[in-house]
């Protein structure tokens, strides 16, 4: 046997070494001097892989501080958008015709724009406007996600921005709706001690608040509850009954529910961990709430409003307050009622309460509500009428129903083929199949709210009825829109855009149909309409996620598994 040598430790040399693992790879010392092939190798290739890398900083001098971004890089971004959106919004209230039977007021024209105008000459300008409108909407959520601003910044030049767009709107006459005129004349008889919600407005006899009324609602009770008809009688009485001036005064009315309804959505999006500035502009500063809710005047901001905040008094765990405003909306519109039963559902945080609790919630909860409801109309001097007044809004069918345009196809394809049909049973079979599908919608969205969350679930149950029910304009579509948009549309944005852009551009200023060339042949080209839409949908989601997948590779299924999963981008922390 060989003897080891001395001094020298270890296992015997002569035994077989087991394997070792190679020796680690040694990375150069950025410190230590290299030779000029090794300079000239760094210069041409690179560092070698692994070296660390540092910028150069001469010896005993500190890295110059990076500057920081001026106002004009911060904010200017933003410009483009407000030019574009503003430039949109001027012509088409410019072009815009007055109702011809209107009283006579003043009204902002361009010295190149014809005003009143040929029907073409507004259908043309208002197409051109709501394209820069759109145009400009684009840009102001694109900027919002890539400005070098902080989360306050971009809030602040949303709201500057969509405070730009709305001055035209705000010196307007009423825009795609004669609704307006209506609210006014229900002012007018609440201030004579005569109650709109039991008989129309020829119980005035005349006047210039008759007159200008649609005449479709002439003899129709008013479907708006007594927060409703209170404001509209506040209205007349602070413009000394002066029916113009009335009209004008509802503007005020629906700017100030558009202004409650983006505090609401701001404190849900910071209470949701979402980006508030990109809330806001998805949800408030579209195309359909500045031309539809703001534009025409509609009870629905005003309901928007109390709903936006009773859902953030909700989610900030102010539950009665919450019952309360959530009151006042449906005390507004009555559709603003499922919101309550939405709430009761949710009322403790836990997903594993009973349904008998819910339930008992949910009855307490309707009931407290309808106390102040109750109470509301005792002080407005509103009987129970407005509740069973919401059937009039269905003797319309120049409507965007997908129930009412299905019932004309379908009656159309069995007379084509020699089977007679009437229309008016068809209409009423589809439209109560609209509504049993829409309540089967909702009540599964209710039973998964505790997990969607409540303010989402309402916002897509608002959606599926409106859209299923019996009687659908573009005006009714915002408060789901705006609700949604609060709790982030995530990888569904495209979709969300499409849709509101479409449902914006449903009514034009020559009337409910655009072009009269089409009018007998609009319920057969709705099936096509609506294959486009949703063709239009689809194309948007798939050019998103291919847009996802190359910029972060490997994440774009995973973010495809889970819908409204992630926050939007530049989410906020949840106020405290």
């Amino acid at each position: 046997m060989a003897t080891q040598p001395k001094g020298v430790t270890g296992p015997d040399l002569g035994a077989t070494a087991p394997p070792s693992a190679p020796p680690p790879l040694r990375l150069p010392d950025a410190d230590a001097p290299r030779s000029a092939r090794q300079l000239l190798r760094t210069l041409l290739l690179g560092p070698v892989p692994g070296e660390p890398v540092s910028t150069h900083v001469p010896v005993n001098e500190e890295p110059a501080p990076e500057p920081a971004p001026s106002r004009l890089a911060r904010y200017g971004r933003f410009a483009p958008a407000a030019v574009v959106g503003f430039v949109g919004s001027l012509l088409i209230v410019a072009s815009a015709p007055v109702y011809y039977l209107a009283e006579p007021t003043w009204r902002l024209t361009l010295p190149l724009v014809p005003h009143p105008g040929s029907s073409a000459n507004s259908i043309t300008t208002f197409v051109i406007g709501l394209a820069l409108m759109v145009g400009g909407w684009l840009l102001l959520v694109r900027r919002v996600d890539r400005a070098p601003t902080g989360p306050r910044g971009r809030t602040v030049a949303v709201l500057v921005v969509g405070a730009l767009w709305c001055l035209p709107i705000l010196a307007s006459t009423p825009l795609l709706s004669h609704d307006a005129y209506s609210y006014a004349a229900q002012g007018e008889m609440a201030s004579q001690h005569i109650d709109p919600t039991s008989t129309g407005p020829e119980a005035l006899r005349y006047g210039w608040y008759l007159r200008q009324a649609d005449h479709i609602w002439h003899w129709a009770p008013a479907p708006y509850g007594p927060v409703a008809i209170e404001a509209e009688k506040l209205v007349v009485q602070a413009t000394h009954h002066v029916a113009s001036a009335s009209v004008w005064g509802m503007r005020v009315v629906a700017l100030l529910g558009i202004v409650m309804a983006a505090a609401g959505v701001a404190l849900i999006a910071a209470s949701c961990r979402r980006s508030v500035a990109l809330a806001l502009a998805l949800g408030i500063l579209n195309p359909l709430v500045l031309l539809h809710l703001l534009g025409g005047s509609h009870n629905d901001a005003l309901m928007l409003g109390f709903l936006a905040l009773g859902f953030a008094a909700f989610v900030r765990d102010r539950r009665w307050l919450a019952v309360v405003l959530v009151a006042f909306a449906a005390g507004v519109k009555l559709t603003a009622a499922p919101a309550l039963v939405f709430m009761a559902w949710n009322w403790q945080d836990d997903p594993a309460v009973a349904y008998a609790r819910r339930v008992r919630r949910s009855a307490i909860v309707v009931a407290a509500a309808a106390a102040v409801i109750t109470g509301l109309s005792v002080l407005a001097g509103v009987g129970p009428g407005w509740v069973a007044a919401l059937k009039s809004t269905g003797q319309s069918v120049s409507t965007y129903s997908l129930p009412t345009k299905g019932a004309y196809v379908a009656t159309d394809m069995l007379q084509w083929v020699g089977v007679h049909a009437s229309t008016s049973a068809m209409i009423a079979g589809f439209r109560l199949v609209g509504l049993a599908v829409a309540g089967a919608i909702s009540f599964v969205l209710l039973l998964r709210s505790p997990r969607l969350g409540v303010v989402r679930a309402f916002a897509l149950s608002s959606l599926v009825i409106v859209i299923l029910g019996p009687v659908v304009w573009p005006w009714y579509l915002a408060t789901g829109f705006a609700l949604l948009a609060a709790t982030g549309v995530e990888r569904w944005r495209p979709t969300y855009i499409v849709l509101v852009v479409t449902a914006t551009a449903l009514v034009w200023p020559a009337g409910i149909s655009p072009l009269a060339s089409v009018q007998h042949v609009q319920n057969g080209i709705s099936p096509f309409v609506v294959a486009l839409v949703v063709g239009v949908c689809w194309a948007g989601q798939r050019l998103a996620a291919r847009g996802r997948s190359a910029d972060r590779p490997g994440e774009g299924h995973a973010r495809e598994a889970e819908p409204f999963s992630s926050p939007d981008r530049d989410a906020e922390p949840a106020a405290t």
